[in-house]
């Protein structure tokens, strides 16, 4: 994941001490502007994150580099779209999203959730906190749902909050935490119905 901004220079000397890198959302205004390479600083930053993403999703490197360039394409064409107070991150994510699901929408992989389902509020992390098993949980969690999946993704790979989240989805936030409890569910079943706690970083 790349760094919020180059590392603080130690020199005193005006010459050597390195600008802080511009927000996501100061490139945005930039791009509005007609500055490309404010655009190529942003998919510097984030294109990792979106490939990465995007493979969760496909399941394979080639998809997820197709994937990873329409989104960017299309994103580049609607920069003028993004609103000031909104976080280009969860835009991009949504563009993301909403890529992947035009790619595989005749392939059920996005399933819809019933609307009855019990919500339960507890926090889905108390499954995630010891970082050595984190890898390992990741791997057990692909055979979740997709939609249970991705959400779980969003929330504790990505580190995107509640509402965040919700927005990527184009869906609300209790149906997010149901989601998530069903995902933790799953997943303390398939551990032997124990709480183990794995951090997803």
């Amino acid at each position: 994941m790349m760094p919020d901004g180059p590392a603080e220079s130690l020199s005193a000397s005006p010459p050597y001490v390195h600008e802080q890198q511009p927000s996501p959302e100061r490139l945005v205004e930039k791009c509005k502007a007609g500055c490309t390479k404010s655009f190529e600083l942003l998919v510097q930053q984030y294109e990792k994150r979106i490939y990465n993403f995007l493979w969760q999703l496909s399941g394979n490197s080639h998809d997820a580099e197709d994937l990873t360039q329409e989104t960017f394409l299309k994103a580049f064409q609607s920069i003028h779209r993004v609103k000031s107070a909104q976080a280009f991150s969860t835009w991009l994510f949504t563009i993301a999203k909403r890529t992947a699901f035009n790619h595989f929408r005749g392939g059920k992989r996005f399933q819809e959730l019933s609307a009855d389902e019990e919500v339960d509020f507890e926090d889905p992390s108390l499954l995630l906190e010891q970082k050595d098993e984190a890898r390992s949980l990741w791997k057990l969690a692909k055979a979740l749902k997709p939609d249970q999946y991705e959400t779980l993704w969003l929330r504790y790979g990505e580190g995107f909050s509640i509402a965040e989240t919700a927005r990527i989805l184009n869906t609300n936030q209790v149906r997010v935490r149901v989601l998530l409890h069903r995902a933790r569910k799953s997943l303390a079943k398939s551990l032997g119905g124990g709480r183990t706690s794995v951090s997803p970083k």
